[in-house]
């Protein structure tokens, strides 16, 4: 059973790095057009708001007065903040983990 979850691990990986190579390769006559350039654009942050709704809004039981003091709906809150200004994905992210930490460590006191 083992041996078929890495097969499957490799196959993926073998599937994202041979998508993202022929885009990134300069030899390779790929050329997207505007229009899809400008789609790609959007793909970091909808993946990165298709990780942090399920956690911030569904991953913890909490009631709902626990939710408004909760740690994961402010850090949310601050990295939507901060993606609206930085548009650096691994700021925001560094960001919004550091805060969740911080609001983390500051809830146990």
């Amino acid at each position: 059973m083992s041996v078929n979850i890495y097969g499957l691990i490799f196959l993926m990986a073998a599937i994202t790095f041979s998508c993202r190579y022929l885009f990134l390769m300069r030899k390779c006559p790929i050329v997207l057009s505007d229009k899809a350039r400008k789609a790609l654009e959007y793909t970091a942050p909808s993946v990165l708001t298709a990780m942090w709704v399920p956690i911030v809004f569904f991953g913890h039981q909490t009631t709902q007065d626990e939710f408004v003091t909760s740690p994961f709906l402010y850090a949310g809150l601050l990295t939507l903040l901060v993606a609206a200004k930085v548009k650096n994905t691994l700021v925001v992210v560094t960001i919004g983990m550091g805060v969740f930490g911080l609001l983390q460590v500051l809830s146990k006191i």
